[in-house]
């Protein structure tokens, strides 16, 4: 079955190895196949073009072509997901995805449809929208389908091929998908498609909370997550997805702020890096004001305690989207210290307080201040320069990880010998006062010797429970 297939020589091919190898067993097996989908589409649009690639085959079961595939590379096996009907190989960083062209229809109570062969217009016109509904051959002569697919591509439109309400009434996740092809590719929405995603957002209740969470952070991820944000709120799926952030709207700001707490949110996360953990504790920094606002009798608006009660909404929001509890620890911290960097002032900033910083944030000190400045660029603050100033400052401070991988000058075997006595809490009381006269420069990190010396100063600290 494979004769004929291209043996690539030993080492990572290139994309168009992969393209050729497709060629050699599309060939030998006389099947016709097409690529599809968001490999076209980025390949159309001369940027980065994705490893993903996604092919078609009409008539016949991919499973042949990509085991062909996967021969000539030395890779594993097709793996066939039934549920999606497709399959799928994996190696040197690509990801080459098969499915017969089929025609399907949907329950309206489920996400599941029933499928059938199909031709390739029938298959094209199932899609979620014009511009990754086309498709080439693998000779790379482009077939629109749908007949407007390149004129949305070059207008930069999102159009789905069908009447938007019966594309979104099939497969709701494909409103989500909307807003994430818009945040990533810069594309506004055909004329219609707001109101047919806010006629189906109820239907949206069908789809697993995985399918929504994965669309949610690869937005976030994306060049204009500002934008895929509001189309999430047009059309009626920010309120149901992130209802905490809805009721920041409106919500009034004082100092130097210069918009509502929604407002603000989405200029700081559109400014910050595009790191998940950090976009994610961005959008969620100030995620506690609406619940903590108050208006002062000079008529300020305040948010006592607003950094703490945020990071107990974050850490149930993203419980509620399946973030991992690594990402859901981390985007917490940074939610809880965001305000830190924010209140350094030179003047009045000891290096035992910014010490405590670097212990406090640890290995999140980089996302912390990076945090800090989208949160700064989305108010009115004259510059970044007390930021800039602290990150060189605890660079300075910490040379070396001297504090951020501070450990205990002395161990609680080491204490029991010199205080000659037995286990207890006052142990942990006085790893915590060895640790402050560390942060405040009193023993130097890590001098076991300095901090014996200071104990003998400090003889009351011994008298155990």
């Amino acid at each position: 079955m494979n004769a004929g297939v291209r043996v690539v020589r030993p080492g990572a091919p290139e994309i168009e190895d992969v393209l050729e190898a497709i060629a050699d067993a599309a060939r030998t097996l006389d099947a016709e196949v097409y690529l599809v989908g968001g490999f076209v589409r980025d390949r159309l649009l001369g940027g980065t073009v994705t490893k993903d690639i996604d092919v078609v085959t009409v008539g016949m079961d991919p499973m042949p072509l990509l085991a062909a595939v996967a021969s000539a590379f030395g890779w594993h096996p097709p793996e066939r997901f039934e549920r999606f009907g497709t399959a799928q190989i994996r190696g040197s960083r690509f990801v080459i995805e098969g499915v017969r062209a089929r025609a399907e229809r949907y329950d309206p109570d489920s996400r599941n449809p029933d499928v059938r062969p199909g031709t390739l217009e029938e298959d094209i016109r199932r899609r979620d929208f014009t511009v990754n509904a086309l498709c080439q051959t693998l000779d790379g002569a482009v077939i629109d389908v749908t007949g407007s697919g390149l004129a949305d591509l070059r207008a930069g439109v999102l159009r789905t091929p069908l009447d938007p309400a019966e594309t979104f009434a099939e497969d709701p996740l494909r409103m989500y998908r909307a807003a994430r092809f818009v945040a990533r590719l810069g594309f506004t929405l055909a004329p219609g498609t707001i109101e047919a995603m806010r006629a189906q957002a109820a239907r949206t209740s069908i789809l697993s909370v995985e399918r929504v969470s994965d669309e949610l952070r690869r937005l976030l991820v994306s060049p204009h997550p500002r934008a895929g944000i509001e189309v999430l709120r047009a059309a009626g799926l920010l309120e149901l997805v992130l209802p905490e952030l809805v009721t920041a709207i409106g919500v009034e700001q004082s100092g130097f702020h210069t918009y509502d707490v929604y407002e603000h949110t989405l200029v700081a996360v559109e400014a910050a890096p595009a790191d998940l953990v950090t976009r994610t504790a961005t959008l969620l920094h100030d995620i506690g004001k609406p619940a903590t606002h108050a208006l002062g009798a000079d008529g300020r608006h305040t948010f006592y305690d607003h950094a703490q009660v945020g990071a107990a909404m974050a850490r149930a929001i993203l419980t509620r989207w399946r973030f991992s509890n690594d990402e859901i620890a981390a985007v917490t911290a940074l939610v809880r210290l965001h305000l830190r960097p924010i209140q350094y002032d030179h003047d009045t900033f000891s290096d035992a307080a910014v010490r405590r910083m670097i212990r406090d944030a640890g290995d999140l000190r980089a996302r912390m201040l990076d945090v800090a400045r989208a949160d700064t660029v989305a108010s009115a603050y004259p510059t970044l320069d007390e930021i800039d100033e602290l990150e060189e400052r605890m660079a300075t401070l910490d040379a070396g990880g001297a504090v951020s991988a501070m450990r205990d000058p002395l161990s609680g075997d080491a204490l029991m010998e010199i205080a000659r006595h037995g286990p207890g809490p006052w142990v942990g009381r006085v790893k915590a006062a060895l640790r402050e006269a560390v942060l405040e420069g009193t023993i130097p990190p890590g001098d076991a010797r300095a901090a014996r010396a200071w104990l003998d100063e400090h003889r009351d600290l011994l008298g155990g429970d």
